[in-house]
């Protein structure tokens, strides 16, 4: 029987800083340039407020399903015996490991079981729904932003200069890396996060070199409303990680750190991705910056292609993070098509597990391929659609309802939210009834234009 692997706060918090930053600092300062610094400010701090929100009342929605799975079947549940991985749903625990308090979660939910627990199979059909669109979208754009980038490094060189290269590499190491713990080897997620915080680094040295070289800075416009809508939806796939998170924060010890690492981690990422907005915009002349797909673009002229050669492996660095959503989307679609043929250990190979890791790989890669210079499309409706349910709608919805199945009462409980008034709950499904027509309408406005 395999042991659950506990894992400590410091390689934890690296972990969400790898799903976290995939792919926000590449993104936000075209659109933050856009829509003026004002705007880009506004929305990433309400961006981050919420998202702090949202993962809180993950934590707490996952003790609420623990709690109400025991009541109504505790006797069953103790006799099964299963390993966890990061992305795994409703798995146990064995009974034989250190609990560390009285209120210690002993069942792993993701949101589409949770769903299914607080409101019935329809909800958990709509939600993995949800979960299933935005995370092919994701994949698409990471994978979309890893061949352009790295197609243009090695501009020149026999077929490492061809996008569909990068593609196919960055693909085929995501469908054989589903099938490891990735996100539970600590060393690998500690070299990937210092390589993150490496990249970035050259992003801000290189915007302040640029300035330096300049003697002056860029001006820079405040507001422009017409952008705001692409901003908000750039902003939500950038801080959107809430689809992992349950099993990201789950096994962490002591639960007392659950908080920290959440608090901590969004708080680190709004300040990275304001402060290389702002460095990019004082930098870069707007029409350089509005012209741009990519940030790292922008780098590759004279005295910055150091940066640049940096910079532009930064979305491959997503390598360590894409497997987790792979095998996230793999046993969604499986409980959904196939829940008798869904192995205990998600990490393990079998026909059916190959055969719809293809069915995810493949049809991503043709995808990134076909819409190689569509990424703003992409990010518009994944982020700002899907997004907006996974990010607001469905973490208040499990919360509001998992409250009225359980009655939690004891104020030393590390996994119940801070926001207990009912105030935070209505605001973020009164947010998501507001965002989601209203992105809708505009990404489909967008479309009709690009194409029409």
């Amino acid at each position: 029987m395999k042991q659950q692997n506990f894992i400590k706060p410091f390689p934890a918090f690296n972990t969400f800083i790898n799903v976290l930053m995939a792919s926000g600092p590449i993104l936000l300062p075209m659109s933050s340039a856009k829509v003026g610094y004002g705007y880009a400010s506004i929305s990433l701090s309400i961006c981050c407020l919420i998202s702090i929100i949202a993962c809180d009342f993950i934590v707490e929605a996952l003790y609420l399903a623990d709690q109400i799975d025991k009541e109504t079947d505790m006797m069953s549940r103790l006799n099964i015996q299963a390993t966890h991985t990061v992305s795994d749903s409703t798995e146990e625990i064995s009974s034989s490991q250190p609990l560390e308090s009285k209120y210690a979660i002993q069942s792993q939910f993701e949101y589409g079981s949770m769903a299914k627990l607080f409101y019935g199979k329809w909800a958990e059909y709509f939600t993995v729904s949800i979960i299933v669109i935005y995370l092919y979208g994701a994949v698409v754009a990471k994978g979309v932003m890893v061949g352009n980038s790295l197609s243009s490094v090695f501009k020149g060189i026999t077929l490492v200069e061809e996008y569909w290269f990068w593609i196919v590499i960055f693909f085929v190491l995501c469908g054989i890396l589903s099938f490891k713990d990735v996100a539970s080897i600590q060393i690998v997620q500690t070299i990937v996060a210092l390589a993150r915080y490496l990249t970035i680094l050259a992003m801000l040295t290189g915007s302040i070199q640029q300035m330096a070289a300049a003697e002056e800075i860029q001006e820079m416009q405040w507001f422009n409303i017409d952008a705001l809508p692409q901003m908000i939806s750039t902003a939500i796939f950038a801080f959107l990680m809430h689809h992992s998170s349950p099993g990201m924060l789950r096994p962490v010890r002591p639960t007392s750190a659950i908080r920290k690492i959440i608090f901590i981690s969004f708080i680190f990422g709004l300040l990275t991705f304001l402060f290389v907005c702002l460095t990019a915009i004082w930098a870069f002349p707007f029409k350089d910056l509005a012209a741009a797909s990519f940030y790292n673009q922008l780098f590759n002229q004279g005295n910055l292609k150091w940066a640049y050669y940096i910079i532009s492996f930064y979305m491959f660095l997503n390598i360590a993070a894409l497997p987790v959503l792979t095998i996230t989307i793999r046993k969604n679609l499986m409980k959904l098509v196939v829940p008798h043929l869904v192995p205990k250990d998600s990490l393990k190979i079998t026909l059916p597990s190959a055969i719809f890791t293809l069915l995810i790989v493949v049809p991503c890669a043709s995808l990134a391929v076909l819409l190689k210079d569509n990424i703003e499309i992409i990010v518009g409706l994944t982020g700002g659609v899907c997004g907006v349910f996974i990010l607001l709608t469905i973490p208040a919805a499990l919360v509001l309802q998992g409250r009225k199945k359980h009655a939690v009462k004891y104020e030393d409980n590390p996994y119940i939210s801070k926001f207990q008034h009912p105030f935070w709950i209505w605001a973020l499904i009164v947010l998501g009834c507001v965002f989601v027509p209203y992105n809708l309408y505009m990404q489909i406005k967008k479309i009709i234009d690009h194409y029409g």
